[in-house]
């Protein structure tokens, strides 16, 4: 077998795919942020009627993560992912037409389960059962690559947007996606991400197996709740909180598209760090330096310290997102990969829904975010010492492990 660094030549064609999966997850979003102001204005929706947009279609998604999860266990990813980026180009085509709330809600609801089977769900279980020797690098390319990609699309949708509309924006996105379904289907093989069971036994696919009494499954869970409140509430209404401070679009959208470049440094380097140290003593790097960064966020106005601002919470960000896998991984292995992410990206999601819905309602009733990030900056604080209570029971574990290892006194 063909190998590069080690690694076989198919993971590394299955880790571009992964890129482009991950990418599709967040492309939607990104690009909607964009455009929020546009279409609200043109259609005469306050920006909770817009957020409510979001918040329907990440209901659905939460509902079906964990179904997702087992189904790349059972199915692998090829299928997962084509579904989904059909799914959600789809979906996107229809909102390019779309003319009332209604229609916007209901066409979200159904956009929902096919980010569910799009990204990290299906990708992070792809990546860690093909890469061997690699597994820590590897996830952080998978997120640092989806970070190259993302940062291009704040630019290029406003250039779009400002020479055809918002339509004609949402109509190539849509095309986009449904490239993806295809290039998909030609790249992987139909078992890759599938679990796998030692001699010729069809693996576990339920849930029963999961290790709903381990109490590290639920310090995961509620960590990454705080994370992804504050990851999404920024990324969302970033754009519009840096320009109504009277921050000119262009900047705006350029520092939007920094801090996601900055993150194919990032998610790469704390990849690394996982591989040299472990995967929850980077997640206490990663949660520290969020805490920071939503500390700052509305204290920076001059534009060298917005830039720092977005290096800075670009580099921390992306390593967050992709110790999520590596920290399951670590705790648990791979054998039920799929469906743990499935289950800890609901609490995820879920959070992802009340950090979303809340900024935008604590700012068509203050007129301001700042007390959003306020609130945000609590929780990062809270992620951090549940980090750092995580590390400290894997520690614990460790020496325990070791000192029944001893033989003699």
């Amino acid at each position: 077998m063909r190998t590069f660094l080690g690694e076989p030549w198919r993971a590394w064609a299955a880790l571009a795919v992964g890129v482009l999966a991950v990418t599709a997850h967040a492309a939607s979003s990104v690009v909607l942020s964009v455009l929020m102001k546009s279409i609200a204005a043109d259609l005469g929706w306050s920006r909770s009627e817009f957020a409510a947009g979001a918040t329907t279609r990440i209901l659905t998604m939460t509902a079906m993560l964990p179904f997702a999860g087992q189904l790349v266990d059972r199915l692998g990813a090829r299928t997962v992912l084509t579904a989904g980026a059909t799914t959600i180009g789809a979906c996107v085509l229809a909102i390019s037409r779309v003319d009332s709330l209604g229609r916007f809600l209901a066409v979200s609801a159904v956009m929902g389960p096919g980010q569910a089977c799009v990204g990290a769900v299906a990708a992070s279980a792809l990546v860690l059962r093909l890469f061997r020797r690699h597994r820590g690098i590897a996830v952080g390319l998978l997120n640092g690559g989806d970070n190259v990609l993302s940062a291009m699309l704040p630019p290029a949708t406003t250039a779009l947007l400002a020479g055809v509309g918002w339509r004609a924006t949402l109509a190539a996105l849509g095309g986009a996606y449904l490239a993806l379904a295809a290039v998909t289907c030609a790249t992987l093989s139909a078992g890759d991400g599938r679990a796998r069971a030692g001699g010729g036994e069809r693996p576990p696919v339920g849930f029963r197996d999961l290790p709903w009494g381990d109490g590290r499954l639920w310090l995961v869970v509620a960590l990454y709740a705080a994370t992804y409140a504050w990851i999404t509430a920024i990324q969302l209404h970033f754009h519009a909180f840096q320009t109504d401070r009277g921050v000119d679009p262009a900047l705006a959208s350029r520092l939007l598209s920094l801090y996601l470049l900055v993150g194919a440094l990032g998610a790469p380097l704390f990849g690394w760090m996982a591989e040299r140290t472990s995967a929850r003593t980077a997640l206490v790097a990663v949660t520290g330096g969020l805490a920071v960064s939503s500390a700052t966020v509305w204290r920076v106005e001059a534009p060298a310290a917005l830039v720092a601002w977005a290096v800075f919470h670009g580099l921390v960000n992306s390593g967050v997102v992709a110790m999520l896998a590596l920290v399951l991984e670590e705790c648990f292995g791979t054998a039920r990969i799929g469906r743990l992410l499935g289950v800890a990206m609901v609490g995820c999601m879920a959070a992802t829904m009340l950090g979303n819905q809340a900024a935008a309602w604590i700012f068509d009733t203050t007129r301001s975010y700042l007390p959003a990030w306020r609130a945000c900056g609590g929780l990062m604080v809270v992620a951090t010492a549940l980090a750092s209570w995580l590390r400290l029971r894997g520690a614990q574990a460790a020496g325990s492990k070791r000192s029944g290892s001893r033989v003699g006194p």
